[in-house]
């Protein structure tokens, strides 16, 4: 029986393209830096990409990255020119240091090309991921956050769950949070919306996308989710936590779908 092969992510350039692909049980990443190497009409359709990458060298040797280029001799493969991306260490030093093998993950549907949700022994939850390296900023400034929100034991945003890896469970790449279900809020829930963004501002959060979308009314209370532009300030710094409080009348009015994802 042939192992699975699935394309999982494209990152796709005017003339280079970044593939995230299943392998079995194995994730890897092809860079294919010339545009005439994958037919233009192939590009994003995940069996053709495979069918392609099929006839190029070494694809059936053992590797974590191949590097495809294009000279007068023809097309040439460089095996593990660099390395599949990961969370700093430093970074996922939290209370919850439980990993979960992505794709051991039963998937329940996509939120977005980052965010979906899957079965965690029989539970829902949330999964972000950074697909590719240049998205490890944000996934790395969101669970800073999550850190600090555990660590002052502020209970209106989701449960930080555990990390994702793949492959090694040194790589990795994302984390899992509980769902949250609910409504988002309007201008009727202002006061609830703003007692929870001053208890954030109180230790020392600035949210930095507060947009309706990423609050959550559950009951009495408004949680907030979607931390990737949150800050953490230094006592006294306020300007930022006063701005953004101020803020929060127009977002509520906001109706559009800006944020949404």
């Amino acid at each position: 029986m042939s192992e699975i092969e699935e394309v999982l992510s494209l990152d796709l350039e005017d003339n280079e393209y970044l593939y995230r692909i299943r392998r079995g049980k194995r994730v890897v990443y092809v860079w294919v830096l010339h545009a005439d190497i994958i037919p233009l009409d192939d590009r994003t359709d995940g069996s053709r990409i495979l069918s392609n990458l099929h006839d190029i060298p070494k694809w059936n040797e053992q590797w974590k990255t191949l590097t495809v280029t294009k000279s007068h001799n023809g097309v040439e493969c460089a095996i593990n020119k660099f390395l599949p991306h990961a969370l700093n260490y430093r970074t996922i030093l939290t209370r919850s240091d439980r990993r979960y093998n992505l794709l051991d993950l039963e998937l329940r549907d996509r939120i977005s090309d980052r965010v979906s949700r899957v079965l965690v022994y029989n539970r829902v939850c949330v999964l972000k991921i950074a697909r590719f390296k240049h998205e490890l900023v944000a996934l790395e400034r969101e669970i800073r956050a999550y850190c600090a929100l555990m660590n002052h034991k502020f209970t209106l945003a989701p449960e930080f769950i555990g990390y994702a890896y793949e492959e090694e469970e040194d790589r990795v790449i994302g984390f899992l949070m509980e769902e949250i279900h609910g409504r988002h809020p309007d201008i009727r829930d202002l006061r609830t919306c703003q007692s929870t963004v001053q208890q954030l501002h109180s230790i020392g959060i600035i949210h930095g996308d507060l947009n309706r979308h990423n609050i959550i009314i559950t009951g009495d209370e408004a949680r907030l989710i979607d931390f990737e532009a949150s800050t953490l300030q230094k006592e006294g710094h306020h300007i930022e936590a006063r701005d953004e409080l101020q803020k929060l009348i127009e977002n509520l009015l906001d109706s559009s779908d800006v944020g949404l994802r």
